[in-house]
């Protein structure tokens, strides 16, 4: 019964710190400011990973007259 007790005790002590560990580190991470550069960043980032997806889908890949155009160069950073 000891060992059953112990083990309950472990088990939710790992969930409220876990549970603890991702409350801190997401309010951390909320609290620092990119300034509106970095989302703007983030932003366009975002735009160009949309349209690479919908370039390169597996139908385009498959289907397509295989020549890389501009946009497998044009955005490397």
């Amino acid at each position: 019964m000891g060992l059953v007790m112990v083990f309950l005790f472990v088990l939710v002590g790992t969930v409220v710190g876990a549970t603890a560990f991702l409350a801190f580190r997401e309010r951390a991470r909320r609290s620092r400011f990119d300034g509106t550069e970095g989302l703007l960043i983030e932003q366009q980032r975002t735009a160009q990973a949309a349209r690479m997806r919908a370039t390169y889908s597996s139908v385009s890949v498959h289907h397509g007259n295989g020549v890389l155009g501009d946009e497998g160069n044009h955005y490397r950073s």
